[in-house]
């Protein structure tokens, strides 16, 4: 049944240029398009998922007005049980569109990904309501939507970071986390005033 509802959703509108091949690099401009296609494939999601999570959230760089990012769309999937979820997912979602990564993340979230015709589209990560990551995700992304000069100096990151590791994926991510917690950090003294 669920497959059935997969394969009727999974025709959410396409940006130009959306989604990569696994393990490549490339940053585009910020597309206006980024959240319609969001909003479409959490509406697929809630589809899909039948109640097993809590909230669907658009997080990641797509998520943040205005800066370049990888034209994949991260989404943030908060539940009440991870266990019951991945079970879930497993038995009655998991598909050539929808892959689940076995290795663990840096994050530690269960991630899903989203793929067609050979691209990545999205990123799911899944992790329980309560988890401190989950609410990270949510912080840097309003932070930095509500600081454009800050936006900005994460966009320039970005792009130094890419121009010096485009052909490493791994080491361009790891070379945002110092940044990405120091917003953080001022993210929750902001929300603690």
């Amino acid at each position: 049944m669920y497959i059935t509802i997969l394969e009727r959703c999974i025709m959410v509108n396409n940006v130009e240029n959306q989604g990569l091949k696994r393990g490549t690099l490339e940053l585009l401009e910020y597309n206006d398009n980024y959240t319609k296609i969001f909003n479409e494939e959490k509406l697929n999601l809630e589809k899909i998922l039948d109640g097993f999570y809590v909230k669907i959230e658009h997080v990641g760089s797509t998520a943040i007005k205005g800066i370049k990012s990888k034209p994949i769309i991260d989404i943030l999937i908060t539940c009440n049980n991870l266990d019951e979820f991945i079970e879930f997912v497993k038995k009655n979602v998991a598909s050539d569109i929808y892959t689940i990564k076995e290795e663990p993340t840096k994050g530690g979230d269960f991630l899903i990904r989203k793929e067609e015709n050979g691209k990545v589209k999205a990123f799911i990560h899944v992790l329980p309501e309560n988890s401190s990551t989950a609410k990270n995700y949510i912080l840097f992304r309003d932070y930095l939507n509500r600081n454009i000069d800050e936006a900005k100096k994460y966009e320039k990151l970005k792009l130094k970071l890419y121009n010096k590791y485009k052909n490493d994926r791994q080491s361009y991510t790891l070379g945002k986390d110092k940044y990405i917690n120091g917003i953080i950090k001022k993210a929750q003294k902001e929300e603690y005033r």
